[in-house]
């Protein structure tokens, strides 16, 4: 493959073609264990899934990136500006300035404390960081400030002990 052709397919192609790229290599591994980790990225569950188009809102679940590196990578690769849904943690999000300049326009931090998200970010967002008690909050302040051509990311960042509960009330009510 030239490299004209994967700057066509975009850096999500990209980073895919890597991926497949380092799978081939490990192809004459003798742990099955660490081929099978490498097969099939593409298709990992709950990893930038379209759960849903509303009046040009893409609703995004991303809820198995539960590390500021695999936020990073999926805000990296929405064209339309993002709202953010993400897990309150104690966590340096330095890392995250550059993508949230350029691609995030709302933060909605759900649970917890706020203020390690809101002193990082809340100056680089147009709206913000906001609080929400729970996922059912976070999606009224998504009605709130979502329009035409916004993606709604819900993305963790974290590990928490609700994700899979607050996933399955972003896609219900993602597709209300």
């Amino acid at each position: 493959m030239t490299l004209e052709q994967l700057a066509k397919q975009g850096r999500r192609k990209e980073i895919f073609t890597t991926a497949f790229t380092i799978n081939e290599s490990i192809c004459h591994a003798r742990n099955e264990n660490l081929k099978n980790s490498f097969v099939d990225c593409e298709h990992i569950k709950r990893r930038n899934e379209l759960v849903a188009m509303r009046n040009g809102v893409k609703f995004i679940n991303d809820s198995a990136a539960k590390s500021l590196s695999a936020t990073w990578f999926s805000i990296e690769n929405i064209n339309e500006p993002v709202i953010w849904i993400a897990l309150a943690g104690n966590q340096d999000y330095d890392e995250m300035i550059p993508v949230v300049r350029q691609h995030v326009k709302s933060v909605i931090c759900v649970g917890g404390d706020v203020e390690p998200l809101r002193s990082t970010l809340g100056y680089i967002v147009k709206d913000g960081v906001m609080m929400a008690e729970n996922m059912e909050e976070a999606m009224k302040i998504v009605e709130e400030k979502a329009v035409s051509g916004n993606s709604v990311l819900f993305s963790p960042g974290c590990d928490g002990a609700d994700v899979r509960k607050m996933e399955k009330v972003f896609v219900k009510m993602a597709k209300e």
